[in-house]
């Protein structure tokens, strides 16, 4: 049996989950309390929850982001120690992936696209499709609020809407959700099985400037 630790704090949610014996053990919250200041408590009480140690872990799975800068940072470096210390393999997840695979599942829609707020008059972009049992990243990128249209992006009215961002332009939103650790462990348990880890040393925020990233070859 495989155990997974998940982490993604890149939102103003703190989302933590452990995948151990078949059963997942999590906490989300959305708080102002500074996450750094009990993310590590809450993983500890997790695996206590899930009645494993740190060195029963299998691997780590991190959402990366984009999001909070300080957020994001703060789940990579955790992961990146965890990964390092217990020379554990090392999963990175698309943020806005995992909150794309929420809506997919809640409203069973097929092509998304996640509107995060990058503030500084910006938006983070996330286009996802759904197809033969796999939710795709098409792109992801960031955009100045006022550069947003249908036509910019591709979009027409086939897509269902999620996120903050969604309020900059005018949008109604399908559903809100954030980032969420479970999501984050049922997607990387597929990248898991298809060996796409990464060594902790390479492990990068990411930060959407302008260029695609995560982009579908």
């Amino acid at each position: 049996m495989t155990n997974f630790l998940a982490i993604d704090t890149s939102s103003e949610a703190c989302s933590i989950a452990i995948s151990a014996k078949g059963k997942i053990k999590s906490f989300h919250e959305v708080s102002s309390v500074k996450h750094s200041e009990r993310i590590l408590n809450i993983i500890d009480e997790l695996l206590d929850e899930s009645k494993i140690k740190l060195n029963d872990l299998d691997m780590i799975a991190c959402g990366v982001g984009p999001g909070s800068f300080t957020g994001i940072r703060l789940s990579c470096s955790i992961a990146q120690g965890l990964s390092y210390s217990l020379d554990l393999p090392l999963v990175a997840i698309s943020s806005l992936l995992s909150m794309a695979l929420q809506l997919n599942k809640s409203q069973n829609v097929d092509k998304i696209c996640c509107l995060v707020n990058a503030h500084m008059n910006q938006i983070y972009v996330g286009k996802y499709e759904y197809s033969s049992g796999i939710l795709d990243v098409s792109s992801e990128t960031v955009i100045n609020n006022s550069d947003f249209s249908f036509e910019n992006l591709s979009l027409d009215d086939s897509y269902s809407f999620l996120g903050d961002g969604c309020s900059l332009v005018e949008i109604q939103p399908t559903e809100f959700v954030y980032p969420n650790s479970i999501a984050i462990l049922e997607l990387a348990l597929k990248e898991f099985k298809q060996g796409n880890c990464v060594n902790p040393e390479e492990l990068k925020p990411v930060y959407l400037s302008g260029e695609e990233h995560w982009s579908k070859a």
